[in-house]
């Protein structure tokens, strides 16, 4: 939800300084301000897709707390291996110095805080335009790949840079494809909130458990492929079920 709050700061005259330092709280405001009309409309369209016998009167399928425990940390295993991915292309990317700005927005901030408006409120309202509003409507007119593909590009297209554009790109694919084989909206702000928070906590952590015991970090990038190969297994397996 950046561009919302560049785009205030233009408005009352502040400049880069202004925005690095209130672009956290900006960011949750506008995220909040921004799922009013989203809900609104998320439920128009459900009422509308019930009535016109697209979707049955009961058309979400209920995730029990472990479902939703996995997906939140499946959400963290593809943050953790997209970012590998993205890093991997820095010289085309301009990855370091994507990475110098994020570290001055967030330098100084309450990591709680952070959790709390990027972690949280950022992705849920992110969830409701890209995918709960944009990838659903587009569901309604042609089949899955296409909808993730041009939902994905939208979700991309949003955060105004290259890196940020892949990197959101991928994951917005991801988590089209979770909202369309799980059948619950909840799958897909689970994945994304897991993935920002993940983001935020080790980045703060990378670096001393660098200077402890570098292993670790291997052990935790083994646990997350496992966790996020078994996971996807699991929701693919259970929508078959489901069928």
């Amino acid at each position: 939800m950046a561009w919302e709050a560049i785009r205030i700061l233009q408005l009352t005259g502040g400049g880069i300084q202004e925005y690095q330092s209130q672009v956290v709280m900006l960011t949750g405001l506008t995220g909040i301000l921004t799922m009013i009309p989203c809900l609104y409309f998320y439920r128009k369209d459900k009422k509308a897709r019930i009535a016109g016998g697209l979707l049955p009167k009961r058309s979400e399928k209920n995730l029990n707390f472990a479902e939703g425990a996995l997906l939140f940390f499946i959400g963290i295993g593809f943050s953790q291996f997209v970012n590998i991915l993205v890093a991997l292309f820095q010289n085309f990317l301009n990855y370091q110095q994507y990475q110098e700005t994020m570290d001055e927005i967030t330098l100084g901030k309450n990591l709680l805080i952070l959790i709390l408006w990027m972690g949280i409120v950022a992705p849920l309202a992110e969830e409701m335009i890209f995918r709960w509003l944009i990838y659903l409507r587009l569901r309604d007119y042609m089949k899955r790949g296409a909808a993730i593909i041009i939902s994905a590009a939208f979700f991309g297209i949003y955060h105004m840079n290259l890196i940020q554009a892949v990197y959101a790109g991928i994951l917005g694919a991801v988590f089209a494809y979770f909202l369309d084989i799980t059948g619950s909206i909840w799958a897909s702000a689970l994945l994304h909130m897991g993935s920002n928070i993940w983001s935020l906590v080790f980045t703060e952590a990378a670096p001393w458990l660098l200077e402890k015991n570098p292993s670790w970090i291997l052990l935790i990038y083994g646990a997350l492929l496992c966790v996020t190969a078994a996971g996807t297994g699991y929701f693919q397996k259970r929508r078959k079920d489901h069928l």
